[in-house]
């Protein structure tokens, strides 16, 4: 019987503030941060890296080989803006706008998009 390899999906995803508004500020990126490797964790994904910017967030994101990338983005864009919302700590309300950017990440690129997420 031949042994199986566990399987290892690296997923690069990025998504929008609503009509790209500027509304993410910069003194929340690390619980922004912290808020989504946690919703990433209850589906058995993990964050390899975060950035944020105004208007947008690059996740790098190890997939559960159980777990849909849609489920996941779902998970993470209404978790996120759920807890920032009723947090009340932003000035106005978190809204991503619909969709989102993917693209699948060979293991040998994970360093360098991990740095270019980080920045």
């Amino acid at each position: 019987m031949a042994r199986r390899l566990p399987a290892e999906v690296l997923v690069h995803v990025v998504w929008a503030t609503q009509h790209r508004q500027p509304t993410l500020p910069s003194v929340l990126d690390g619980e922004l941060s912290w808020l989504v490797s946690s919703a990433a964790s209850t589906l058995g994904c993990s964050v390899v890296a975060m950035g944020n910017a105004s208007d947008h967030v690059h996740v790098l994101v190890r997939l559960s080989p159980t777990v849909a990338l849609a489920d996941l983005v779902q998970r993470l864009k209404g978790a996120s803006s759920y807890r920032m919302n009723t947090s009340a700590r932003m000035a106005t309300r978190l809204r991503w706008q619909r969709g989102y950017f993917a693209e699948s990440v060979s293991p040998a690129d994970e360093e360098p998009l991990a740095h270019y997420v980080q920045q």
